[in-house]
C-alpha cells in the first residue's frame, strides 16, 4: 500500500511542479498561487516558484525512497524526510489559510492537506519492520 500512496504523491507533486512551470511561462493563473494578488505570477515570486519546482522534485525522490521503491539513503533518514515534508506541507497549509485569495484557499488548502496525509502514510507504513 505505501508504494501506491507514494506514486499518488509523485503524481500530485508532478502536477504541482507543472503548475509552477505554467505560472513561470506567463499563464493567467496567478489567483491560485503566491497570495493570489494578480492574474500573473509577480516577478518577485519567480525565484520561489523555481524553488518550489526543485522542492517538488525532491519530494518525489523522498516519497519513492520512503515507500522503499528504491534505496539510496538509510531507512531512518527516508522516514524522517517524509515526516519533514509532511510538516512543511502543513506549514504551507497554514500560510495559505492566511491568503487573501479565496480561490487560492479553496484549491490549495485541500491539496496541501491531502499531500501531507499521503506523506504521513508513507512515513508510517513505508518500510517494513
Amino acid at each position: 500500500m505505501p508504494q501506491v500512496v507514494a506514486i499518488i504523491c509523485c503524481v500530485a507533486l508532478l502536477a504541482f511542479g507543472a503548475f509552477q512551470v505554467v505560472l513561470l511561462r506567463g499563464a493567467e493563473l496567478g489567483r491560485f498561487a503566491w497570495g493570489g494578488e494578480d492574474h500573473y505570477l509577480q516577478p518577485q515570486h519567480r525565484p520561489y516558484a523555481v524553488l518550489t519546482i526543485v522542492g517538488c522534485l525532491a519530494g518525489i525522490f523522498i516519497a519513492l525512497q520512503g515507500a522503499n521503491l528504491f534505496l539510496v539513503i538509510p531507512v531512518f533518514a527516508s522516514q524522517l524526510a517524509c515526516y519533514i515534508v509532511a510538516g512543511l506541507l502543513f506549514v504551507a497549509f497554514i500560510l495559505t489559510a492566511r491568503s487573501r485569495s479565496l480561490l487560492e484557499r479553496q484549491v490549495m488548502l485541500p491539496y496541501y492537506v491531502l499531500l501531507a496525509a499521503l506523506f504521513l502514510i508513507v512515513a508510517l507504513a513505508g518500510h517494513p519492520s
